[in-house]
């Protein structure tokens, strides 16, 4: 629309009301200037007026320090609470309380883009931080696995049903552990070196990279599945020593980029392992 036909722009001289302000501030100068004239000539002429003069105006700078001081303080006590709006304590700057736990949160929804803005809207409405995110991509869907450090106060039950309500199509809520807040790579990496290194199995190695409950070594692998397979909560890979490690996790099935990732470490224990056999 024309700014003639009632339009305004960021100009102030083209807002509402501005000449109505500008003479109610210069309104306001005169009238303090005024008033400051007539209290230094009806205080001035005497010694003491001057120190009358000098105690209130140190006691008004006095006050505004204090007062300056006090919203600083605030400022500081909001920041670390979460910030100044509430919902607004989002994986971008809010602080850890103490007492703070965290979660791992594993959905599961359709890969289109804009498909995690409902979650993480969800996740700032609870004060929720998000601290890691993992993509486990698989065709049309993807599942996503988020580390999120919640309030105290916050129980499984309010996080899984804020979950489920933006529109995922299953959902696992599971508390998670401090050590999983490395990235995959900087974990995976430290465990081929504790393996090199003779400070681990690869048993434990597989413990840790998968976050899993049990890892059995046996002859064969269990019924329906290959030497080499996934199926649910159920891996099976592989030992180089000719035995089947058979890698178990409680209510967390097993993704395609997981069954990758510890495949490639038994590869790496086999490589190891074969070259301990030719020194």
């Amino acid at each position: 629309m024309d700014d003639s036909e009632g339009s305004y722009g960021t100009d102030d001289r083209t807002r509402p009301g501005f000449l109505g302000r500008e003479a109610l501030d210069l309104g306001v100068l005169l009238l303090a200037a005024g008033a400051a004239h007539v209290l230094v000539l009806s205080l001035g002429h005497s010694d003491g007026g001057v120190r009358a003069l000098i105690t209130v105006g140190a006691i008004l700078l006095a006050v505004s320090a204090l007062h300056r001081w006090h919203r600083h303080r605030s400022a500081v006590v909001r920041r670390s609470r979460g910030g100044d709006r509430p919902g607004n304590r989002s994986s971008r700057g809010r602080t850890p309380e103490a007492g703070d736990r965290l979660w791992s949160v594993r959905v599961t929804l359709a890969d289109v883009p804009g498909g995690l803005a409902e979650l993480t809207a969800r996740f700032a409405a609870l004060g929720v931080d998000i601290r890691l995110m993992q993509v486990h991509p698989d065709g049309v869907e993807t599942t996503d696995e988020f580390l999120v450090s919640a309030p105290a106060h916050l129980v499984e039950e309010t996080l899984y049903a804020a979950v489920l309500g933006a529109g995922v199509r299953e959902a696992i809520v599971r508390p998670a552990d401090v050590h999983e807040l490395s990235d995959t790579t900087s974990r995976t990496l430290r465990l081929v070196s504790a393996m090199v290194e003779g400070a681990t199995t690869l048993e434990g190695a597989l413990l840790a990279l998968s976050c899993a409950q049990d890892v059995e070594r046996a002859d064969t692998a269990p019924e329906g599945m290959g030497e080499e397979d996934t199926s649910g909560t159920t891996m099976t890979l592989p030992s180089p020593d000719g035995a089947v490690l058979v890698v178990r996790r409680v209510g967390v099935p097993f993704t395609a980029v997981e069954f990758a990732r510890c495949r490639a470490l038994v590869q790496v224990a086999a490589s190891l392992l074969g070259r301990s056999r030719q020194r």
